[in-house]
């Protein structure tokens, strides 16, 4: 399964279409991050998608339906921002004489596939003032970063974590203890997720474990402290790994090559093999 990504099998209905009340509603929560509402009128069915957080969603929607016709191609993709209700889709009852039913399956991962890197936009680098840290693996590396434009640097344990860029905290986990170059540990990493403003997300991965240091929803700025660098999760040893990504309509995530300012050059992509001195 992709990292992040989460998939439900919502609400089944089973009505007669023509003893069905007008303006039934019934509603179905998810991770406390969104509600699949449904409207049930005499002859159609209304499937609205309401938000629970300030940030955005995506989601892959799929329905099984008898005696009712889809208006619309499946399944939809849909991303959902924040603090919206949206209607995504409209079931047409085919004959009010007998019996309709629907099933729907829902996946989702957090962020919006529409999404944009703000251009130009230059990243801090994510430890203290005056430290200075190596590069261990870079853009497209050949060890883990295959296809990916992520960054490790190699620091020490309890090494203290700041926000590259100012945000909000849509996710984190703190609860994993084990680190080695293990494939069953891949999806045991903590991390802690920044929401940006440009609807990209900062990804800081491999932290110690059972530090928490921020909270969902709380904003931080560039420089707040976020965590704790650990050797948590599929790793060779203790260090710090950086992505900024969005998120896809494949429900993946693209990884985005951004610049850092640095005390020596200014905005600049970091290579593998060369300190940086904040």
């Amino acid at each position: 399964m992709i990292a992040g990504l989460h998939i439900a099998i919502l609400l089944i209905a089973l009505l007669p279409g023509l003893s069905q009340p007008s303006n039934t509603r019934a509603s179905d929560c998810y991770d406390g991050l969104f509600c699949i509402e449904s409207e049930t009128h005499p002859e159609e069915v209304f499937i609205f998608v309401r938000s629970l957080v300030d940030w955005d969603v995506t989601m892959v929607l799929d329905i099984d339906a008898k005696n009712l016709v889809t208006r619309g191609v499946l399944p939809i993709v849909r991303s959902i921002k924040g603090q919206t209700r949206q209607k995504v889709v409209s079931l047409e009852v085919e004959s009010r004489d007998e019996e309709w039913s629907y099933s729907f399956q829902v996946k989702w991962i957090l962020g919006d596939y529409l999404a944009e890197h703000q251009r130009g936009f230059v990243y801090e680098l994510p430890y203290s003032e005056g430290e200075s840290y190596l590069v261990g693996q870079g853009y497209l590396g050949s060890e883990t970063h295959q296809g990916k434009y992520a960054l490790d640097w190699d620091m020490p344990l309890n090494t203290p974590v700041r926000a590259a860029r100012a945000g909000t905290v849509i996710e984190f986990e703190l609860g994993f203890k084990e680190g080695r170059p293990d494939p069953d540990l891949k999806t045991k990493a903590n991390f802690v997720k920044i929401r940006h403003s440009d609807g990209t997300i900062g990804n800081y991965v491999h932290l110690s474990p059972n530090r928490p240091v921020v909270q969902i929803g709380e904003r931080v700025r560039a420089g707040d402290l976020i965590g704790y660098s650990g050797n948590t999760g599929f790793t060779t040893g203790p260090h710090l790994h950086f992505e900024v990504y969005s998120a896809t309509r494949e429900l993946d995530r693209r990884t985005i090559p951004v610049d850092f300012n640095t005390s020596h050059r200014g905005a600049e992509q970091l290579k593998q093999g060369t300190y940086y001195k904040k």
